[in-house]
């Protein structure tokens, strides 16, 4: 079943989501979504993504391409109680380079989370680490 609504974006960019759609779907209030643009297309997908319990954060952590330095970095994750919810590597300079984009619930984290970015580097485990909370 496909369903269509058309909305108004207000002053802020915001748009409001139908209840009809929300219903249908699972969205319920504090719920993360994850917005997928496509932008040849011109198009925007939402996605239910996390429910309101989790603390997500954003790291974006540069490190060497090397094999097995991605494995490490989550480690050092896993073993600090940060769960990976998504994640998107690539490859800046081969050989050289690369980035590592992961969203992580840290609700179960008992360490400052900044801190465990600076870590990240000082331990050899990736060249930069900078990580924003979703709150």
């Amino acid at each position: 079943m496909k369903l269509t609504e058309i909305v108004r974006i207000n002053e802020k960019g915001e748009i409001t989501i139908p209840q009809n759609i929300r219903d249908n779907i699972g969205i319920v209030e504090g719920m993360h979504v994850m917005l997928k643009v496509d932008i040849e297309r011109r198009e925007i997908t939402i996605a239910p993504f996390m429910t309101s319990e989790v603390d997500l954060v954003e790291f974006k952590i540069t490190l060497a391409d090397i094999p097995g330095a991605l494995a490490k970095c989550a480690t050092f994750l896993s073993e600090n109680n940060i769960n990976l919810v998504a994640s998107d590597s690539r490859q800046i300079q081969s050989g050289e380079i690369a980035e590592w984009i992961v969203v992580a619930d840290i609700s179960k984290c008992k360490s400052n989370i900044r801190d465990l970015c600076k870590q990240l580097v000082n331990e050899g485990f990736a060249r930069n680490s900078v990580c924003r909370s979703f709150q």
